[in-house]
């Protein structure tokens, strides 16, 4: 099958429409602002958008990062640039976009920099939260996928996978599932867990499989009894305790690191075609430290900053010019299905409900 034939049309569809409300929203004082910042950190050379950040001093962060990532990742930042306070909130995921967007209605701009998965900076492209920027050590997106002018800072790859403890599995006299479709039949009922809200997950079903046989999937699953459990932290460690016995949306770069430490009490597997999808990183309008925003950002997709990011979290790179865990992340083995970069709301909201439902999700 042709994953990238596959998605280029709606993808175009998505983007387009992004870039018109962007244009809408880009009407007002504040923008015009921005853009007027944005030429003049344009022309900026490295060195000088460093002094530049250093004289504001700090820059406010909201990410998604692990909160154990989160400051081996600053401390990485500011060993190159010690001349800027980096200060970092993780909301959740789903909570992301609507801190930022009621600030903003609310006459405040406090983040300066947002990074997190593609639907999260999807919904602040289309409220118009955020402010265009092209880091300056962008790498080129993977074949056939595209993301709006302005909005193509990516920090890593997510990868999702299924994985099991391999003790208690051995244990009880069961075969490791290697697909989804193990996880319906009858030894598995009640076994698993399952995030209800993994739309990109989903997402990336829908562009490998088409939209019916991944809904028949989802309630095949849902009718034997899955576990939820939203966290895919708290998902390994409960399968690393062996109960359940298998986490059916884990993420392929903490199951790697974890069987690394503990491989007696977890294993994983990566599916072909592999779901997967790209976390993004922008300014923020109104960024309250506009070139701190801006070094941050061009620091974080740079080679060196993604080595860092690679390091510490083992999160994959887009980067060629990086190495990755190769049992995460090898195309040529597990060809990447990759969900739509910037989903429409409408769409997110539509593949929620779906999952719910199918899956009998409170």
């Amino acid at each position: 099958m042709n994953v990238w034939r596959s998605i280029r049309r709606p993808l175009t569809t998505v983007f387009t429409a992004l870039l018109a409300l962007g244009a809408v929203a880009g009407c007002g004082t504040g923008e015009a602002d921005d853009s007027a910042a944005q030429a003049a950190a344009d022309k900026l050379t490295p060195d000088q958008l460093a002094a530049a950040a250093a004289k504001e001093g700090s820059v406010v962060w909201y990410t998604t990062f692990a909160d154990t990532d989160v400051q081996p990742i600053i401390a990485a930042f500011t060993k190159t640039y010690p001349g800027v306070k980096v200060n970092a909130l993780r909301p959740s995921a789903s909570e992301l976009p609507q801190r930022i967007i009621t600030e903003q209605r609310g006459g405040k701009y406090n983040a300066d920099v947002v990074s997190g998965e593609g639907p999260q900076i999807a919904q602040l492209v289309q409220a118009g939260a955020l402010q265009p920027y092209q880091p300056k050590d962008a790498p080129p997106l993977p074949a056939g996928l595209t993301l709006p002018n302005g909005y193509q800072g990516v920090v890593y790859v997510l990868t999702t996978v299924l994985s099991w403890n391999p003790t208690v599995v051995h244990q009880r006299g069961l075969t490791p599932p290697t697909s989804w479709e193990d996880l319906t039949k009858p030894q598995w009922r009640g076994q698993f867990s399952i995030d209800p809200y993994a739309v990109n997950w989903y997402d990336s079903l829908i562009i490998a499989m088409g939209h019916d046989k991944a809904l028949a999937l989802l309630k095949a699953l849902g009718q034997n009894s899955p576990r939820f459990v939203q966290s895919h932290t708290a998902s390994l460690t409960n399968v690393q305790a062996g109960e359940p016995l298998v986490a059916a949306t884990a993420y392929g770069y903490k199951a790697s690191a974890l069987k690394q430490k503990t491989p007696a009490q977890l294993d994983f597997a990566n599916a072909t075609p592999l779901p997967a999808s790209l976390s993004l990183i922008d300014v923020v309008k109104n960024s309250p430290h506009p070139n701190a925003a801006r070094l941050l950002d061009d620091w974080l997709v740079s080679k060196a900053g993604q080595e860092a990011v690679v390091k510490i979290t083992n999160h994959t790179s887009i980067r060629t010019d990086v190495t990755n865990d190769t049992a995460v992340w090898d195309p040529a083995k597990w060809a990447p299905a990759w969900s739509h970069p910037v989903l429409k709301q409408a769409d997110y909201n539509s593949y929620l409900a779906e999952m719910k439902s199918a899956l009998h999700a409170p």
